[in-house]
């Protein structure tokens, strides 16, 4: 984490980004902008960051709808602290609502970080929200707003304005990149990744890609080597079979709270362990290019299909995760506009303390997210639904023919379905090992071990109850607690 402190007529600002390389030009652009309208300048923060205002007894903060890192706090008495980790080391109470409603926000939130309640995992414990500013006057928080795009009234802008507008977002976004002299490209051969290199220099860029031998994968490998080969770089392959969701990581992820991110995470691991050993220190993915040009930003996300269901839970904790979801489900930050379902990049933070190289997308970038948004209200005044053509026609000669002429992405179902196969014995053996801690929580092991072998033998059954608590017991695992006697609930 890399931290810039800033005097403030009668006060302190602290700007705090991943990225070291980046927070100097980001923090001078944050306060040329800010006067005494700490409202005004959080819509110029960028997605990925925070930032502090201090002055006498008030704190106001800033976190960015994709902000990086993880930001809590707790109030006891006249003292506030502010933390980037939750303090589970120091044999604090876990709440036992919040262990719940957190396991099933992982789920259905996917592999976002739950941002429609604050109530984390330990007692006495709150998430500073995404997309959200926040003030505290005497270690008592008195106000939460969203952080609203300035914007969101300006008139629709002209075809002609927004391809502009796109293009120099681009164009600033490769600009912010000329100091990288090595990194890895995770080659998909889609527009998003494509787009995350094409705008940089690309010197001592190394590309990889992750390869299924299956039939529905069989024009992929041809696309991602046209994609290589347009962008000049040398590519090289993993054996997807060996990177399935659910393959352990072959070192411990503690995440903050549950994510259902952990099911990828040997993947991540795969790439970061390799983008190290080339000495490489930068890692560039798509990640967020669907959600910006690809979804209506002007509307609310909305839940998963599917969410968990009444099976592993008992009365009790089955009455917290109803209320979870209702809660999410009429939650205003479920707001598209705020930027929370671009990104959620926790993981980055694991693979730059682990590994040493950062995640970098474009996508995750003001003025392309708001370039997006200017793309979704130009489509909702027409009635049609946003795609990437405006990329295409904003960037033209940056995609290669062979992306431009795809028909699309192989959708990965199989590839989950193969993983429970594969993993189901490793997903059942963290149940079990759970088993005493789910007892003391409400959750039934014996249900969970059966919807896994329902799985593994590929029979046509709901997996978001598996998918949230395996999310939780590898969260507890991480962390030494295995049984209900490890585990002080307040």
């Amino acid at each position: 984490m890399a931290v810039r402190e800033q005097p403030i007529g009668g006060g302190l600002g602290l700007y705090l980004s991943l990225y070291d390389d980046e927070i100097d030009e980001r923090a001078a652009s944050f306060w040329s902008a800010y006067s005494s309208d700490f409202e005004a300048a959080a819509a110029r923060l960028e997605l990925t960051d925070a930032v502090f205002v201090i002055r006498g007894d008030e704190l106001m903060a800033a976190r960015g709808g994709a902000c990086t890192f993880a930001l809590f706090w707790h109030a006891q008495g006249e003292a506030l602290r502010i933390a980037t980790r939750l303090p589970l080391a120091a044999q604090l109470p876990f709440s036992r609502t919040g262990l719940v409603a957190a396991s099933a926000a992982a789920a259905l939130h996917s592999s976002y970080e739950p941002n429609a309640f604050a109530e984390t995992p330990l007692s006495g414990w709150f998430r500073l929200r995404r997309g959200a500013l926040t003030r505290f006057r005497a270690a008592r928080r008195v106000a939460e707003k969203a952080i609203i795009d300035p914007d969101a009234q300006a008139p629709v802008p002209t075809r002609e304005a927004l391809a502009t507008q796109v293009s120099e977002a681009f164009e600033a976004y490769g600009r912010s990149q000329r100091a990288v002299r090595r990194s890895v490209l995770e080659v998909s051969g889609g527009f998003d990744s494509t787009l995350a290199a094409a705008l940089t220099s690309r010197q001592g860029m190394q590309g990889v890609s992750v390869a299924f031998p299956y039939y529905e994968f069989r024009f992929e490998e041809a696309i991602q080597a046209a994609t290589a080969s347009a962008l000049g770089i040398a590519r090289i392959e993993f054996d997807g079979t060996d990177l399935f969701p659910y393959a352990p990581a072959q070192q411990p992820a503690a995440f903050e709270e549950p994510s259902v991110f952990i099911t990828a995470i040997r993947h991540s691991e795969r790439v970061a362990a390799f983008t190290a050993g080339v000495g490489a220190d930068r890692i560039y993915m798509g990640h967020g290019g669907d959600q910006c040009f690809s979804t209506d930003l002007c509307r609310r996300e909305t839940l998963v299909a599917n969410p968990p269901g009444r099976g592993p839970f008992s009365r009790e904790a089955w009455r917290v995760v109803s209320a979870a979801i209702e809660t999410i489900r009429h939650s205003p930050w479920q707001d598209r506009s705020l930027g929370t379902f671009v990104y959620d990049a926790r993981q980055d933070v694991w693979v730059k303390e682990t590994f040493g190289p950062t995640i970098r997308t474009p996508f995750s970038d003001l003025a392309v997210f708001r370039a997006a948004q200017a793309w979704s209200r130009w489509c909702a005044a027409r009635g049609v639904r946003p795609d990437k053509r405006i990329l295409a026609e904003a960037l033209p000669g940056r995609l290669p023919p062979a992306i431009l002429q795809r028909k699309g992405k192989v959708a990965y179902d199989g590839v989950w379905m193969r993983a429970y196969r594969k993993h189901g014995d490793h997903i059942a053996a963290s149940f079990e090992r759970s088993a005493s801690v789910f007892e003391a929580l409400g959750i039934s092991t014996h249900w969970l071990l059966r919807r896994t072998r329902q799985l593994q033998s590929w029979q046509p059954v709901s997996d978001r109850e598996v998918l949230a608590l395996y999310a939780l017991a590898v969260w507890l695992q991480v962390r030494g607690i295995e049984r209900a006697a490890d585990l002080r609930l307040a």
